[in-house]
């Protein structure tokens, strides 16, 4: 797989040119996929997707915004198929090599992920739509309106790894950080209102299932791969995190953007902003220094208690939607466990409290 293209999700005039893109002209066809979901229509879908398939020349002379377009597209059938029982790959002649050239030409896996079904989908009439619910309109639109905002959260962190605590830009660029988580808390809570738990658990999760190419499963296109798991590698996970959630990080990581791939290996193997902190903390320097660590930690605090309330949030969510009478799946969409969820809401909390007991510790030091 291809490590050297930056698919850019923060630029909305990006984004737009691949939602314009119709390269293996399935604009009409998916304007009634949501009707053959409805009715099952398997052999319309197998039909429709085996016409759609790119050559392999033809894919060779995609530009890198008519491959996401297209692996968007062809996401769609593949993920419809699979909710039905169907492998697109066992009914499709030729599907395989198509989609994992077109993964092989972005650097992504060799399916569609939340990117193409959120980013790049095109809003308005040609919306890309399993179910054609204004749910499922409004979970595209807010997963869509939060991932440029963690997009720019993790650039923020790759520069605050450069930085000491001790510098003075280091809090304010935790604060700029967490203005960025905040718009995810935000959409969060939106989410909530608009999506009913019986309708995601029950009509939506099943468009998510993995799926099989060449003998490897890949997770479905599900909100959990927007890069919150990154951003908790990088405030508190990499080095405070527990065996469960580090191997679901491990895991998701190949679901993200090639460059997200590559802060996921360096933030995965370097200590954490809170230990970081908390070693600054520990360690005595002039009024003027001590002063910048303590904001450093005050700013670090406030980013904890965002990811902490955003997590609530989906915590919330996510047992509503698989407790027994309602789920399909024991597993969320993106992987996890709502017991991994119980798990990493303690742990942010628990890294939130060190810091508190720290920062009151040097206050009580003679």
């Amino acid at each position: 797989m291809h490590r050297s293209a930056h698919l850019d999700v923060i630029s909305e005039e990006h984004n737009e040119q691949v939602r314009r893109l119709d390269p293996v002209r399935l604009d009409n066809e998916l304007r009634v996929l949501p009707r053959l979901n409805r009715t099952a229509d398997v052999a319309a879908m197998v039909r429709t997707l085996g016409a759609a398939l790119p050559s392999a020349e033809s894919i060779a002379a995609f530009t890198t915004a008519e491959c996401l377009a297209t692996m968007r597209d062809l996401g769609m059938y593949l993920g419809s198929l699979q909710r039905h029982g169907v492998s697109a790959f066992d009914a499709v002649p030729g599907a395989t090599r198509s989609f994992q050239l077109l993964g092989q030409r972005t650097g992504m896996i060799p399916r569609d992920t939340v990117y193409h079904y959120t980013s790049w989908n095109p809003t308005g009439q040609r919306e890309r739509l399993y179910t054609g619910h204004p749910m499922e309109r409004s979970l595209i639109n807010a997963v869509r309106t939060c991932v440029p905002n963690l997009a720019r959260a993790v650039d923020i962190g790759r520069s605050l790894m450069q930085e000491d605590p001790a510098a003075p830009v280091h809090a304010e660029r935790i604060a700029s950080l967490t203005a960025h988580i905040a718009v995810a808390d935000t959409v969060m809570s939106g989410i909530r209102a608009s999506v009913t738990p019986e309708f995601f658990a029950r009509v939506l999760r099943p468009f998510y299932e993995d799926v099989r190419v060449a003998g490897r499963a890949y997770m479905g296109p599900a909100a959990a791969h927007i890069p919150i798991f990154l951003i908790d590698l990088l405030l508190w996970a990499s080095d405070r995190g527990s065996p469960g959630y580090l191997q679901f990080c491990h895991e998701v990581s190949a679901q993200t953007l090639p460059q997200w791939q590559e802060r996921y290996a360096e933030w995965a193997s370097t200590p954490s902003i809170t230990s970081r902190v908390v070693a600054a903390l520990g360690t005595s320097g002039s009024p003027s220094t001590d002063e910048i660590v303590e904001a450093s930690a005050r700013s670090l605090r406030r980013a904890l208690q965002t990811l902490t309330s955003f997590r609530g949030k989906h915590l919330v969510m996510a047992r509503r939607a698989y407790q027994e009478e309602l789920r399909l799946y024991e597993l969320g969409s993106g992987g996890g466990s709502v017991g991994l969820l119980e798990e990493i809401l303690a742990l942010t909390r628990q890294n939130r409290a060190l810091l508190n007991a720290t920062a009151a510790q040097r206050v009580q030091l003679p």
